[in-house]
């Protein structure tokens, strides 16, 4: 009886063991789930379903407002959905056009003037290879030559950028804009339709039993990430607006590309603006354009504390999200997703940390 006893609480232990291994493995694969998940969705389906998302928030900020002008006057709401995306992509059409309209210019200007510029920056160089002469006793012309060896490679890919071989790749370019045109077109065309039918669409979407956990995670994420986001957009705009004024002012014929280069520089967490500023700063300094340098310090330090008192004003300080998180999630983010890793890298992380909460999957 002692043996048979013995045995079962063996065959017990075996079979909880290979329960907790079951469960472990199972744990472990819905983790890889949700991150091959999240990747993929973010990769290639997002930019699929991007005009339909597009058209889903548009209807949903207009409609409210679109109800209210039909409740005021006699004319039906759909006819107010058309006035008012109209006038919505009206104005963000101008808007564009303007812009790329000057930025352009401004890059011609850059290309046209590239043997000015790159003189301007040879005379630099020779200030500041002589002012670490006297401060180091490095020769000049060792570091002078020392850094033109590095900038050699940057010239050979700047010139190989702008062989004929790269302009022969208009048609591709040629196709990007299409497919942008036909999404512009499409964005425009769902925001009606959905602005026509959305309290029904809000029905459909709460009726589906399979969307709760997306919905959770939406939701979570809405309060989390979504503001964290929204938060950074808005802040970059607006540093790059100050800026772009600042620089305007200072008589750049780049005022444009360098207030779009010095918000997206702030944008990224840990280096800011200051990483272009002082540097600019001290090459003005050494120049004897004293104007000019104590400009880009100033402008360091109004963006500074612009980005210090708008941070907890937008975030409302609700937000408990470390830096070096950030850091991670955007530099991976570039490495996976390019250019918009800044914003999706962020996204993924909290998309795959969010689901694994919804799904029970984290120790």
């Amino acid at each position: 009886m002692a043996v048979t006893a013995a045995k079962a609480m063996n065959a017990k232990k075996q079979l909880h063991m290979v329960s907790v291994l079951s469960v472990e493995w199972k744990r472990k694969l819905m983790i890889l789930g949700i991150v091959a998940g999240t990747f993929l969705t973010y990769r290639y389906l997002l930019p699929v379903i991007l005009p339909f998302l597009a058209a889903w928030l548009l209807a949903a900020w207009l409609n409210p407002y679109a109800l209210r002008l039909q409740s005021y006057t006699r004319i039906k709401k759909n006819i107010w959905n058309v006035i008012l995306l109209a006038t919505v992509f009206a104005i963000l059409v101008v808007l564009l056009y303007l812009g790329a309209k000057e930025l352009l210019g401004q890059l011609k200007t850059a290309v046209a003037n590239f043997s000015v510029l790159l003189s301007w920056a040879s005379v630099f160089l020779d200030k500041g290879c002589a002012l670490l002469e006297d401060v180091t006793g490095i020769a000049k012309e060792s570091s002078r030559a020392y850094i033109l060896s590095h900038l050699s490679g940057m010239q050979e890919e700047f010139l190989a950028a702008l062989s004929p071989q790269t302009f022969a790749r208009v048609s591709s370019a040629v196709k990007k804009i299409v497919v942008l045109f036909s999404g512009i077109v499409v964005t425009f065309i769902g925001s009606i339709l959905m602005m026509a039918d959305m309290e029904n669409l809000h029905r459909k979407i709460w009726d589906y039993s399979w969307l709760v956990s997306i919905r959770r995670v939406v939701n979570q994420l809405k309060r989390t990430t979504a503001v964290y986001l929204k938060a950074q957009v808005i802040i970059m705009l607006i540093v790059a607006g100050i800026c772009a004024a600042g620089f305007w002012i200072m008589k750049s014929p780049y005022f444009l590309i360098l207030g779009i280069v010095l918000g997206l520089l702030d944008a990224l967490p840990v280096i800011g603006t200051g990483t272009f500023l002082y540097p600019a700063a001290f090459l003005f300094l050494i120049k004897g354009n004293f104007a000019v340098a104590a400009g880009c310090v100033l402008l360091d330090v109004i963006t500074s504390i612009l980005r210090e008192y708008l941070e907890p004003k937008l975030l409302g300080g609700k937000l408990g999200i470390s830096p070096i998180a950030v850091l991670a999630s955007v530099y991976i983010g570039i490495f996976l997703y390019g250019g918009c890793g800044v914003f999706l890298g962020p996204l993924s992380f909290s998309t795959i940390y969010e689901s694994g909460k919804v799904w029970d999957v984290w120790d």
